[in-house]
């Protein structure tokens, strides 16, 4: 893509949102995505969580659930492509406040 005659990588990476009983929820990635693996960061029970939709060693999509704005820190990580492997996130060496920093 060209902006202002230069060029411009473009990544889109799509989102979707929903609010069920008032807890936001946003989907970030492809739905149609296969994945292998899904990861589990935080308690189901606490209202807040993240759940990590990986293919291999790469996360190719998350859902935030009871978060407001954090999807667009993660969302940011993936189009600028620093999202850490898997393998990280799985042994829970980095978590989403890494990423985040």
């Amino acid at each position: 893509m060209q902006m202002l005659n230069k060029r411009v990588e473009f990544r889109y990476i799509p989102h979707t949102f929903i609010k069920i009983n008032d807890k936001p929820m946003h989907f970030v990635g492809e739905k149609s995505q296969r994945f292998s693996e899904i990861i589990l960061d935080g308690e189901v029970n606490s209202g807040r969580f993240i759940v990590w939709y990986v293919a291999g060693e790469e996360v190719v999509g998350f859902l935030t659930v009871g978060y407001q704005n954090l999807h667009l820190y993660l969302w940011e990580a993936m189009k600028l492509l620093v999202m850490p492997p898997a393998s990280l996130l799985r042994n829970r060496t980095v978590d989403h406040k890494a990423i985040v920093t």
